[in-house]
């Protein structure tokens, strides 16, 4: 099953491209998959399946179902653009009011949120598309939209919106084809989230997060 791609830091996107930022909800990343025969009929986190009866993940795949099965199987069954793949991988966060760096407080009320689409041979939905197909169903807020530069980076890192982590900013770039872009994105983060990484599991654990780039800081 597909696994979401590993998003880099701020300072590998692209500056003076038109992006959108959307709020990077601090959960554990989820993947389901969909095929037009069977629905919705396998689920995982990045790194392994899961079913319903995972006494650690069963809980997000019933929120899931509850929240968003009817609605994507209509829109995989009812767009054209949609009944010729054989399958898709859909990715949400899986997160309650306290969780935090992968870690789920056990009397929290838990909740789930879709954050991307991928569809089979063709790659993850663009940004711009992705809000217009799935916004109605329940989607991260748009913390920004406009043009990618160091303004953003700073407002986001001295968090003047608020975030519990940051944002995953999304932009597209052309190919050799007029009719294909390629989706790209970089992670940023709230200084404050990164303080607080710092302080609960120490010097080590932040270095790991900022993949060893103590610049980022």
């Amino acid at each position: 099953m597909k696994t979401y791609p590993i998003v880099p830091y701020y300072n590998k996107g692209i500056l003076g491209t038109y992006v959108y930022a959307f709020d990077k909800l601090d959960g554990s990343n989820i993947r389901a998959e969909y095929n037009q025969k069977h629905g919705f009929n396998k689920f995982g986190t990045r790194k392994q399946l899961i079913g319903i009866n995972d006494p650690t993940w069963g809980q997000a795949i019933s929120l899931f179902q509850n929240k968003y099965s009817e609605g994507l199987c209509k829109i995989f069954k009812d767009d054209k653009q949609y009944k010729n793949y054989k399958k898709i991988t859909v990715f949400f966060e899986y997160f309650g009011e306290n969780s935090f760096a992968g870690w789920h407080d056990p009397n929290d009320k838990m909740n789930v949120v879709l954050f991307d689409v991928d569809i089979f041979q063709k790659g993850l939905t663009k940004p711009k598309d992705f809000i217009k197909i799935y916004g109605h169903l329940g989607i991260p807020d748009i913390v920004y939209e406009g043009i990618y530069n160091q303004s953003l980076i700073q407002d986001v890192k001295n968090n003047i919106y608020n975030l519990n982590e940051g944002v995953v900013v999304k932009g597209t770039t052309k190919t050799k084809r007029k009719d294909i872009e390629n989706v790209w994105m970089v992670k940023i983060k709230t200084q404050q989230w990164l303080d607080k990484l710092k302080n609960i599991h120490g010097d080590k654990k932040l270095l790991e997060e900022l993949n060893g780039d103590i610049t980022l800081l």
